[in-house]
């Protein structure tokens, strides 16, 4: 019968929680946002309703920029941008922003003619 000594005991739990510890305090900090220059690079982004964006994703992974309305480049007009999680009227596209799965806003936006 093998005995260990304390001393391995308390490394065999303090070293699998302090990677639970790490694991967790990784997550909960990713795409935080707290820093002056993050804030105004998010500002600069903001799409408001009126606004006209141009998807340089796909339309199962829409990647949104800001564009200017009379340009070529404009994709959708944003219709209405409602806080949290909405269903748009049937005709407009709706795009989420999301962080870590929960939606912080939601864009109606109309198919700009081109």
């Amino acid at each position: 019968m093998s005995t260990l000594s304390r001393q391995t005991k308390i490394r065999i739990i303090a070293i699998p929680l302090a990677l639970i510890v790490a694991g967790v305090w990784y997550y909960n900090s990713r795409g935080n946002t707290t820093g002056p220059e993050q804030q105004k690079k998010v500002a600069a982004q903001t799409i408001d309703e009126g606004d006209c964006v141009q998807n340089k994703g796909t339309e199962n992974d829409p990647d949104l920029k800001k564009v200017d309305c009379g340009g070529a480049a404009a994709d959708y007009k944003v219709k209405e941008q409602w806080p949290l999680d909405h269903e748009c009227e049937p005709g407009l596209s709706t795009y989420q922003v999301t962080r870590k799965g929960r939606a912080q806003y939601t864009l109606c936006m109309e198919k700009v003619a081109g």
